[in-house]
C-alpha cells in the first residue's frame, strides 16, 4: 500500500474507518461513533508509524481515559450535574471531575507507556456527561474503540508493512 500516494490513502482510509464504524453504530442501534475516535482514526491513518497509533496504545490509552473519568466523575458526584453539551451549562463538579480525569489520564497513561492524545477527548466527554456512567454508555464506548482500533490497526498495518 505504500505505492498509494499518502494524500490518498489518508482521506480515503479515514473515511472509510469512520463509514464502517458508524453504519455498524446504526445497524446495531448504538452510537459507536463519537468524537474522540476522530482523532484516534487519524492517528492511525495518517501517522501510522506513531507509537500512539499502535493497537496497545489505542485501547489502554483510551481505557485509561475512562477510568479516570469514572473516578472525578465518582469523587466529585458530578454525575447529578447537568451534562454540559446537552445543558449548555458547565458546573464546578464537572469542571473539577474534568481536572481529576484529566491528570489521572496522564497518570495511567504515562508508566504504561500507552501514551495516545485522543483519549484525553474521551475522557472529557465522559466526566462531562456526554457519556453518563451507565453500563449502556460504557459498553458503546468500549465498543467504538475497540471496533476503531482492531479496523484502524488492520489499515495501519497495512500502511506501515515493509518499514
Amino acid at each position: 500500500m505504500k505505492s498509494i500516494p499518502e494524500w490518498i490513502w489518508a482521506p480515503l482510509s479515514a473515511m472509510l474507518l469512520t463509514a464502517v464504524v458508524g453504519a455498524t453504530g446504526y445497524w446495531a442501534g448504538l452510537p459507536w461513533l463519537f468524537p474522540s475516535l476522530g482523532p484516534t482514526i487519524f492517528l492511525q491513518v495518517h501517522k501510522p508509524g506513531q507509537s500512539s497509533a499502535k493497537l496497545y496504545n489505542v485501547v489502554v490509552g483510551h481505557a485509561a481515559g475512562i477510568v479516570a473519568a469514572i473516578t472525578g466523575v465518582l469523587i466529585l458526584g458530578a454525575g447529578s450535574a447537568p451534562p454540559v453539551l446537552s445543558s449548555n451549562e458547565l458546573s464546578w463538579p464537572r469542571i473539577w471531575a474534568s481536572v481529576i480525569a484529566m491528570g489521572a489520564t496522564l497518570l495511567i497513561q504515562v508508566p504504561l507507556k500507552a501514551s495516545h492524545p485522543p483519549a484525553a477527548a474521551t475522557a472529557l466527554l465522559v466526566s462531562l456527561g456526554g457519556f453518563s456512567l451507565a453500563w449502556r454508555d460504557m459498553g458503546v464506548l468500549t465498543a467504538g474503540i475497540l471496533i476503531v482500533a482492531l479496523l484502524g490497526e488492520g489499515l495501519r498495518r497495512l500502511r506501515t508493512a515493509g518499514d
